[in-house]
């Protein structure tokens, strides 16, 4: 029994000890490799931590970017709408012409020029802009009057003063309720062939659309800007649609002075002399343009003043014939030249019937389109106008008229044939 008891006390020590061994084992090995687990945990944990401090900053940069992004977005924006509030055009002229024989005052080839017309428009709002126009022109050879005496580029000495460069013109266009205001100074136009009164001036012209029609009534008071005259011009009128293919533009107006009184002072003569009176006090236009086929388009104006027929140029100074109440210029074009479309042409002729006067106005204060029509001239006009490229433009006339002299000698408002070359090629941009 000693034996077998030892034998189990033996036995049964080995067991616990091998046991308590094994038991002591296992927790040494989990630890181990908790350990390693632990690390690589913190390892991964420390490299995105890394990683999400990255992508904060790369957040945080995507933020700012989007910011500046917004930014810009908004100024080019803003920039899109300004720059959108802003419109200009113009052209440029070389020109030149052969117009020795006038026999005025004026200066004869007057054409022989280049020329620059720059017109800009800043929207302020929804019904309201401002506009300027800017200009400058340059003569490239000498030039002589009727009388032959020759003159070169002097502005200082009052001669081609007109050369001075610069804003000239500025005026405000808005609606208020139906009404659209025109009002500053700028070159205006009345009629088709603008007769009536085509000038730069200092005024407000107010129209509003007459409902169930076509047509607009027209509200006018302007005071033309040429040097010397001092007069003011008002009235109405009505224009626009009428017909398939027809238009029509009347007017009448009134000049702030009677037919006795001065119109401004001369700046020519020293002491200055009183301007005579010699166009009326009252005018009427009846303007239309017909287009009654494809391609063919019938212009006429016709301006009828309250003068005296036969009336003398100056205060007891001499009848002289052509001295008419009436006014005529008719016009007729087949096609209009597209800046757009190279090839594209025009063809016309003129006939015009303008009375003599001291004024050497037409109309009320007619366009004469650089002195092409003189006062007092009563002839034919032919021409054409060509695109032989994108927006350049090629106009060649010439005119043959009947004209009266407006110089002293031999005599006043002596006839004579006046012939006019003209050429001019405009690049408009």
């Amino acid at each position: 029994m000693g034996n077998k008891k030892l034998t189990t006390v033996l036995l049964l020590g080995l067991t616990m000890s091998l046991t308590g061994t094994a038991f002591a084992a296992a927790p040494t090995a989990s630890n181990a490799d908790l350990g390693a687990r632990i690390a690589a945990l913190e390892a991964q944990q420390k490299q995105l931590s890394e990683q999400i401090a990255e992508l904060k900053k790369e957040n945080s940069s995507l933020k700012k970017t989007s910011v500046i992004a917004k930014s810009n977005r908004t100024a080019i924006t803003n920039l899109r709408q300004d720059a959108s509030r802003f419109q200009y055009k113009g052209f440029g002229r070389v020109a030149w012409e052969n117009n020795s024989d006038a026999l005025t005052y004026n200066d004869t080839n007057d054409m022989r020029r280049f020329y620059v017309d720059l017109e800009g428009k800043y929207r302020v709002n929804d019904k309201w802009s401002m506009n300027f126009q800017w200009e400058t022109l340059q003569r490239y050879a000498k030039y002589h009057t009727g009388d032959g005496t020759t003159y070169y580029h002097d502005s200082k000495n009052g001669h081609h003063d007109d050369e001075d460069s610069g804003i000239q013109r500025i005026w405000a266009e808005g609606d208020v309720g139906k009404v659209h205001l025109d009002v500053g100074r700028r070159w205006r136009g009345m009629g088709y062939n603008f007769i009536y009164f085509g000038n730069e001036s200092d005024g407000v012209v107010a129209s509003t659309p007459i409902p169930g029609s076509n047509l607009t009534a027209e509200a006018f008071y302007l005071s033309p800007t040429d040097r010397g005259y001092h007069y003011s011009f008002y009235g109405a009128g009505i224009r626009g649609q009428v017909g398939h293919g027809l238009q029509m533009d009347v007017r009448y107006g009134k000049l702030n002075k009677n037919k006795h009184e001065s119109l401004g002072t001369s700046y020519y003569v020293t002491p200055n002399e009183e301007y005579y009176n010699s166009i009326g006090s009252q005018a009427m236009l009846v303007s239309a343009m017909w287009n009654p086929m494809k391609n063919i388009f019938l212009l006429g104006d016709y301006v009828r003043t309250n003068r005296q027929a036969g009336a003398p140029l100056w205060t007891n100074g001499p009848e002289v014939s052509g001295t008419s109440k009436n006014t005529w210029h008719v016009r007729l074009n087949y096609r209009w030249p597209d800046l757009n479309s190279p090839g594209s042409f025009q063809l016309y002729g003129r006939w015009f019937d303008y009375p003599y006067n001291e004024n050497d106005l037409v109309g009320a204060f007619g366009d004469k389109e650089d002195s092409f029509f003189l006062s007092g001239s009563k002839g034919w006009a032919f021409g054409f106008k060509y695109v032989p490229a994108k927006n350049i433009e090629w106009e060649t006339a010439y005119q043959w008229a009947a004209a009266h002299t407006r110089m002293w000698k031999p005599q006043p408002g002596a006839r004579y044939e006046h012939n006019v070359l003209r050429t001019k090629v405009d690049f408009h941009f």
